[in-house]
Parts: C-alpha cells; structure tokens; sequence
C-alpha cells in the first residue's frame, strides 16, 4: 500500500493546530495504517516583542506584554469555534519579561523526540492541553518538565538533550525545512506520497485532505470508514490516552459528543476511562491498563 505523509509545520503554542486534532483523528482511522503524521517546529513566537504594541511598550515591557497576552488570549478564544475544542484563557499569561519566546517550547518536542519518540506527539498534545486547557505558563522550565513527567518521559534524558546541543540541532533542521518552503503562515501542511507532494499554507478540513491525499497517491490511498466497536475506541486511546469527545466523534462519524458519551459510558462504568470535566467541555483519559500497551 502507498504510504502518505502529513508534516505539519507548526508550533506548540498554536490553537489553530489544537483545533485540527479532530481532523487528525479522522484522519487517522479513516486511512488506518495508510497516513503518517509528522510534526515540524516552525517557532511562530521568535521574539515577543515584535508583536507587541510599540506604543504599549514605550509605558513599559511588562505594560506591553500584557496587553499582547490579553489579545492573544482573545485570539485563542475565538478559535474554540473552528471544532468546539475546549479552550480556557482565565488568567492566560504565557509571555513575560522573562518568557518572551516560544523557542522553549519547540525545543522542548524536539528533545522529547530525541528521548523518546513513540511517545513526543502525545507529549505535544500535553503541552497543547497545558497550555490552552489548563491555562498554564508553559514557557516556563518547571512547567514544561511537569508535562514531560505527565506524558511518562525521563526527566533527566529529557534534560540532557538540551545541555548537550542535540535539541537545539534538530530544531535547527525544522527551522531549515521550514525556510525553505518559504511558508507565508502557520499552520501549513506538506502532504506527501513517494515523490508527490501538495503544500497547504493555511488551516484546512478533512475533505480537503481527502483530496490533496488522493492527488499525491494518484488515487491509490482512499478512506475507508472504521468499524465503531468499544475496542476501536480502546485501540484509539492508546495512542491518545487524553482525547476530547470532538475527537472521537470525528473518529468514528458519531452525530454528536452526546452520542459518543452513550457508546463510551461502559468503558467509563467499567473504569477504563475516566471523565475529566473542563471548562466549556471534558475530556477522557484513559487508565493505566490501556497506556500499558502504548509503544
């Protein structure tokens, strides 16, 4: 079978990418086996500053950053309309004075790759979650380490990559790749098979990516429906042990999340997966018996 790839050239920060995993999902089951998901850090935030308003920041840096993260927040916000992805801003204060870059952050995914790369998307989805769920300051080391930890990554692998350069370099690449594409937005997507490939420089949906996939595969690569059984559900949170009912509701062409809530509520009964309510939503997060099986 013709293999697909999907780079997403993005960043961890970033809503519009949060706002995609619904797609992703759909993706992932309806061309299970026959689609790859790659992630490339693009670093949208290089420096804080530069987004700012200059006139916030002729009263004072902390002045400026301030309005910026109210705006932002504002912009994150609006973007919970795209899929219905929970999205909570009380309080947002990503940058600082101290914090004014999401170089962190894209570091950060590439150390986790380096140390463990079965596991870095999940971790990514954790920073995502961390970020514009629970509203935390991720920029900051104490915080990134707290999802490294969550996501069952070693600290102290985790931490050596970045003291000895090799996050740095693998950033460096995406940078490169990233540059060369000469992208004019974020997210964009590469969409690859053998020697095709089709670029999207802005958020797409999935019959778009049904189309650029067959495109690139010349019509071999096609969806198929997922059988909708409570183990096809239970192989999904393997890969996903934190996943919105928006997401699964794409995954298996559910009605609605209520209707998903119905299909799930053995596995809720039964321990499986437990409910983590959110504001505007909830997520399920399944036990430890599934994450067992995760590679």
């Amino acid at each position: 079978m013709s293999k697909v790839e999907i780079l997403t050239f993005t960043d961890p920060m970033m809503g519009l990418s949060y706002e995609c995993e619904p797609i992703f999902r759909k993706l992932e089951t309806h061309f299970a086996g026959a689609v790859e998901f790659k992630f490339i850090m693009s670093l949208l935030v290089a420096d804080v500053y530069e987004r700012v308003n200059p006139r916030d920041l002729e009263v004072s840096k902390e002045f400026a950053i301030k309005n910026y993260n109210a705006r932002l927040a504002k912009i994150y916000a609006d973007e919970e309309d795209i899929a219905g992805m929970p999205i909570n801003m009380d309080g947002f204060q990503l940058f600082s004075v101290n914090e004014t870059s999401t170089l962190p952050l894209n570091l950060a995914y590439k150390a986790a790759q380096l140390v463990d790369a079965a596991r870095a998307d999940l971790f990514l989805y954790n920073l995502r979650y961390a970020t514009v769920v629970e509203c935390r300051p991720t920029n900051r080391s104490e915080e990134i380490l707290r999802v490294v930890r969550k996501t069952g990554i070693s600290v102290e692998d985790f931490v050596a990559q970045h003291k000895n350069g090799n996050a740095r370099a693998a950033l460096n690449e995406d940078l490169r790749f990233a540059q060369m594409l000469n992208l004019r937005s974020l997210p964009a997507y590469l969409v690859t098979c053998g020697e095709e490939g089709a670029l999207a420089q802005s958020l797409i949906d999935y019959e778009t990516f049904v189309s650029l996939i067959a495109r690139v595969s010349n019509g071999a690569v096609k969806p198929v429906p997922p059988a909708r059984t409570l183990d096809a559900v239970r192989e999904l949170l393997q890969a996903h042990p934190l996943i919105s009912p928006i997401e699964i509701r794409e995954a298996f062409d559910f009605s609605s999340v209520e209707e998903v809530a119905d299909f799930v509520k053995p596995l809720v009964d039964g321990g499986e997966i437990s409910v983590v309510d959110v504001k505007r939503g909830w997520f399920y997060r399944a036990c430890q018996d599934i994450l067992s099986t995760l590679k």
